[in-house]
């Protein structure tokens, strides 16, 4: 599914993976919202890692597989290392697979994408720690604009006929693998943007394989997936 080589990201043009932890930033807290399970947002940052390598045409996705079409460096050290990790396994990997072994790197790609947010003046850290008590990082946002303008994208294409770009697809099969409609959507809502939602995120390859590592999470380990 080649989709075109993407411009240079800016602080307007971020990586899906770094909009997807936006969306699941609570907005009062600063920290990742409890109604999004951990592994699903794991799930999400892995799918999104291996889209952004999808638009640079560095992979190239059919139903079952991720063929590594590139593997030179992308000058971004999250992608080049989710090269690194597709090449170990071999030029062809199951998406399934491919998914689950960077969900087991899931929670400090996690770290390094907030860091980035805080890096690019979106986000600001807080530390909560008293004296010797260690707290918790927080991450609040600065202004608010970039996570606005991803959500007020995503509520214009489900809640009318917009055909949805390429990218736009992406961003709406992120959101429905880790459920993050109520965080875009209010409950009057969710139940007729429901099956939008759910069509829109079929569109992608590599949200398909998402929603099959969380079914096959059910059954097994992530390690076992990515061992398999």
């Amino acid at each position: 599914m080649p989709h075109g080589q993407p411009k240079g990201i800016t602080r307007n043009m971020l990586r899906f993976a770094e909009e997807i932890v936006l969306l699941a930033l609570n907005d009062e807290t600063g920290k990742i919202s409890r109604n999004v399970p951990e592994q699903s947002l794991e799930a999400a940052i892995a799918g999104a890692l291996l889209m952004e390598l999808d638009f640079m045409n560095r992979i190239d996705t059919d139903p079952e597989f991720i063929t590594l079409v590139k593997s030179d460096p992308t000058g971004d050290p999250l992608l080049d290392e989710t090269i690194s990790i597709l090449g170990s396994v071999g030029t062809q990997t199951p998406i399934t697979k491919a998914l689950a072994k960077l969900m087991l790197r899931g929670e400090e790609f996690e770290g390094r994408l907030l860091a980035a947010l805080v890096h690019k003046g979106i986000l600001k850290e807080k530390d909560s720690s008293f004296l010797w008590i260690k707290g918790e990082r927080t991450y609040p946002m600065i202004d608010g604009r970039e996570e606005s303008e991803v959500r007020t994208r995503i509520r214009m294409i489900i809640l009318t006929d917009t055909i949805p770009d390429p990218r736009d697809v992406v961003i709406i099969a992120l959101m429905e693998s880790c459920r993050l409609h109520r965080s875009v959507f209010i409950h009057e809502e969710l139940a007729s943007c429901r099956k939008r939602i759910a069509e829109i995120g079929k569109m992608d390859f590599i949200g398909q394989g998402i929603q099959n590592v969380m079914e096959l999470k059910e059954k097994k380990s992530v390690e076992e997936i990515a061992n398999s």
